[in-house]
């Protein structure tokens, strides 16, 4: 499955890096492409990581505290057991996330909220935390291999079990007690990846 992904998304990123300059709306997106573009924006959603533009510094903490998420949200088979009560993210795989998704070589070290100790951040074992998940609105490509656009983030239960590709209108019918709750809007820059060019890093998160 995982084989599977990794290649419908180099494909989608070869056809799109064909397109002409221009703009697509949700609904002008292939729905496979439209599918992958939102998983892949949910990376970020999930995490939760806040507004940052690539001219500015982007403090060390955002980086550090979307690896430590993203590890604990989509890797738990490759974590540390500590105990009953908490997780180890190992350091080089919060360092293996950044580079993935930003294309930024860093040194890991503790934020303020995650502590490293041992090469490891411990993070505690939490339950019953709700869905998060981004749409992609609109999407532009703006040549030389720099992609622009928008996204909504979404907001559900933890036992949200809808389709997070799905309309308002479809989850209201199908779950009118679990309808997911619109929490806010990004504007964002993606590009190649430095060492990947059948993958997008992203370069600009700014909430609208």
């Amino acid at each position: 499955m995982k084989k599977w992904f990794i290649f419908v998304f180099a494909v989608l990123l070869l056809v799109l890096s064909a397109l002409p300059a221009g703009a697509a709306g949700r609904a002008e997106l292939d729905g496979e492409e439209r599918d992958l573009l939102d998983t892949f924006f949910s990376n970020f959603a999930e995490a939760h990581v806040r507004s940052f533009v690539m001219n500015n510094e982007i403090p060390l903490d955002t980086f550090v505290d979307f690896g430590v998420r993203h590890n604990l949200i989509n890797r738990k088979y490759d974590m540390v057991n500590v105990n009953d009560g908490y997780w180890g993210v190992k350091k080089e795989a919060v360092e293996a996330a950044v580079y993935k998704y930003f294309g930024r070589s860093i040194e890991a070290a503790s934020s303020r909220q995650y502590a490293l100790t041992n090469d490891l951040y411990l993070v505690p074992k939490a339950s019953g935390e709700g869905v998060t998940f981004a749409q992609i609105d609109e999407w532009n490509n703006s040549g030389n291999g720099v992609w622009t656009g928008t996204v909504s983030v979404w907001s559900a239960s933890s036992g949200f079990t809808g389709d997070v590709h799905g309309t308002v209108p479809e989850w209201k019918r199908e779950a009118p007690y679990d309808v997911p709750e619109l929490v806010a809007r990004y504007t964002f820059t993606v590009t190649s990846s430095p060492s990947d060019p059948d993958r997008y890093v992203l370069v600009d998160w700014l909430q609208r």
